[in-house]
């Protein structure tokens, strides 16, 4: 299987940055999947976070729909029911203001 080389989902942390791939665009933000870990939501709230550094840029600069990047987790929460886990995602800050 494809996803047997996939890290599992119990190993991501806050703060780790991870390669995403963006699967959509929303009106709130965009969605992602997380190259290297096994399948789970995972989503950056453009509107919310919008004062972060990192997400500023991004949100300036919207990465196209299939586009890889470097994204932050910033909380992982785990619903009632496993493998149901939304994973809060942040990006990098570049310095800018």
């Amino acid at each position: 299987m494809a996803d047997e080389s996939r890290r599992p989902l119990s190993e991501l942390r806050h703060g780790e940055t991870v390669r995403a791939t963006i699967t959509s665009h929303q009106p709130w933000g965009l969605t992602a999947e997380l190259n290297d870990y096994e399948p789970v939501g995972a989503s950056l709230d453009l509107i919310r976070r919008k004062s972060e550094p990192g997400v500023k840029r991004l949100a300036l600069e919207l990465p196209p729909v299939g586009t890889t990047v470097d994204l932050v987790v910033g909380e992982v929460r785990a619903w009632d029911h496993k493998p149901w886990i939304w994973v809060d995602l942040t990006a990098p800050e570049y310095g800018e203001d």
